[in-house]
């Protein structure tokens, strides 16, 4: 893809975001035919969208995730300061077009995971700080949601919508993070539960591996004190309205709430 259709298509979402106006797909001379295309268009969205880069989100980080975006292998997205928040936190239902709610864990890095470099899990293990359970808000700017395909997923930041922050847990590295039970409550009841390693079908910390070394390939860094939140704990996404109040139980980490006003 040429550079003038990457900004073309990176100017395009960023305007579905700033007029908060959904989108059909992205037209024939500017969307992406592959991931590469999809990327270069994240990361020129993410050199003009406005906000400082917080962290990393990953998702499809399961193979039934993958599947249903007919996707191969996970994808990143970042997470900006102004779309990131502590829990509990209220938010304007209007700014989001249909919002999905995933119970994740994230975790807070603490040495560089540098670019060009080949990255492990017992690297990254090394560079993690702190875990959280928290919530990541999934949105598309496309009419038609993730079925707008993998390329427009990708290429719309990961349809990444906002972020909401948990308490830390203590003592993480003695914790069994492969077996935390969570539960999804929506308005007192019980929506979804699931344990952490339902993430990646494993360590939850595979996700920071993989995105590490995709993001080393394209000359990234991730950044000491960037949080990276890892993929969906429970089996169903939850999708809220508007009034609904949102909170989800993660052991050792207390709750995370969301009121959507």
């Amino acid at each position: 893809m040429d550079k003038p259709f990457i900004e073309e298509a990176a100017d395009i979402l960023l305007e579905a975001r700033k007029n908060h106006k959904l989108l059909d797909l992205l037209t024939d001379n500017c969307k992406p035919d592959n991931a590469t295309d999809a990327y270069e268009i994240q990361d020129h969205l993410a050199g003009i969208a406005g906000s400082p880069v917080l962290g990393w989100k990953v998702g499809a980080t399961n193979a039934k995730s993958q599947e249903m975006l007919g996707a191969n292998a996970p994808f990143g997205g970042r997470m900006f300061d102004r779309l990131t928040f502590n829990s509990p936190v209220e938010l304007p239902f209007d700014n989001f077009f249909a919002p999905g709610i995933e119970v994740e864990m994230a975790f807070r890095i603490s040495k560089d995971l540098v670019a060009g470099n080949s990255h492990s899990l017992e690297e990254v293990q090394g560079a993690v700080d702190s875990m959280y359970g928290a919530i990541e808000i999934i949105d598309s700017r496309f009419a038609i949601g993730v079925k707008a395909g993998i390329e427009h997923v990708i290429a719309d930041n990961g349809a990444h919508g906002a972020f909401v922050l948990g308490q830390e847990i203590k003592n993480w590295r003695s914790v069994d993070r492969l077996d935390i039970p969570v539960r999804l409550v929506i308005n007192g009841d019980e929506f979804s539960s699931g344990v952490s390693s339902n993430a990646t079908g494993g360590d939850p910390l595979q996700s920071i591996v993989w995105l590490a070394n995709n993001l080393s390939e394209r000359g990234l860094t991730i950044a000491s004190g960037e949080i990276i939140t890892t993929g969906s704990c429970c089996a169903a996404v939850a999708w809220p309205k508007q009034g609904d109040t949102i909170r989800t139980e993660v052991a050792d980490a207390g709750s995370i709430e969301i009121n959507f006003k």
